[in-house]
């Protein structure tokens, strides 16, 4: 008999170290506990790729949202509409409010709010180990290689 997994309990799944991109932004992975293949469009949250998501089609079909989440619950509490509000700094302090009503700045709070239309962080470039003088990258078909 196989044990339950640790996504099976907590809803939160932890991609593998490899990653791949979709055309539409998306991140494919595979879950490190359960083995079944996620995705996610922040890297942050992610869901079974296998299934129908209702949270996003929510937002692609309904315009820019912010989202009031419990992750200790895995449980959708609200979800503000913003297209009312005219720049980013307006939805800045909008995000402002939201998070002193419902005390999110508290420590261990496990709300979060998530921007639907927010622009994405920069992605951060890992840099190589630099190359050792006289030694040569092994063939593709070698035991160096294996």
């Amino acid at each position: 008999m196989q044990a339950l997994t640790q996504c099976w309990f907590t809803r939160t799944h932890r991609p593998e170290r490899w990653m791949e991109h979709d055309e539409d932004g998306s991140h494919l992975s595979t879950c490190r506990y359960c083995e079944r293949r996620i995705v996610s469009w922040d890297r942050e949250a992610w869901y079974l790729a296998d299934g129908f998501n209702v949270s996003r089609l929510a937002e692609t079909a309904s315009g820019r949202t912010l989202t009031l989440v419990d992750v200790s619950e895995d449980m959708l509490l609200h979800r503000f509409s913003v297209t009312h509000l005219n720049d980013e700094a307006a939805i800045e302090a909008f995000k402002k409010q939201v998070a002193a009503q419902y005390a999110m700045d508290e420590p261990g709070s496990p709300l979060r709010l998530l921007d639907s239309g927010g622009t994405p962080r920069p992605r951060v470039r890992t840099q190589t180990a630099p190359r050792r003088a006289g030694v040569s990258r092994a063939a593709p078909d070698s035991r160096k290689s294996a």
